[in-house]
């Protein structure tokens, strides 16, 4: 909503969280989460909002203008084949685009055909540029593509690390 609550009631989100809008935007979308939750608390009138509300939409104005302007190239969304996209695996755009054409519809498929997102990095790197592949090659948009499925751990450990934790006493939780 335009005071940053989430479908979570009393959960709001502000800054670029909200929206990539700048330093004052942020501000203003923060301000105006602060504003909510003190007239909810009975501490604040609406009037002040309108007013942050139109300072926000004043800032706002020229988003259009510069996403437009600095757009990302195609080349840089959907990169030629021979273009490296996971690196820990080694896998270029053209094998994900192969994979897509033997069938992976997704970026979990294309895991299991390529080993893309299996690296140490576990996807957090590659996964949306895989995603921007897959969607492009099934000309389809991105949110039916999906992501990859997230599995613990979430930061890959060694063996050394494990090995290195003490046991916990019963009852009490590992740090």
């Amino acid at each position: 909503d335009p005071f940053g609550e989430t479908r979570i009631q009393n959960v709001y989100v502000a800054g670029d969280g909200a929206g990539i809008g700048g330093a004052v935007s942020a501000a203003l979308g923060g301000r105006l989460a602060a504003l909510r939750i003190a007239a909810r608390a009975g501490k604040a009138t609406t009037g002040e909002a309108r007013s942050v509300m139109a300072r926000l939409a004043r800032d706002r104005a020229i988003r259009p203008f510069l996403e437009a302007l600095y757009a990302p190239s195609d080349e840089v969304l959907v990169p030629a084949d021979d273009t490296l996209v996971c690196r820990c695996e080694e896998v270029t755009a053209g094998q994900i685009r192969e994979a897509v054409a033997l069938g992976a519809p997704g970026p979990n498929q294309a895991k299991a055909f390529l080993r893309c997102g299996m690296g140490p990095c576990q996807g957090r790197i590659c996964g949306p540029v895989v995603t921007e592949v897959i969607a492009a090659a099934r000309r389809t948009p991105q949110d039916a593509v999906g992501y990859y499925r997230i599995r613990p751990p979430l930061k890959p450990l060694s063996v050394a690390e494990i090995a290195g934790l003490a046991p916990a006493a019963e009852g009490q939780p590992l740090d």
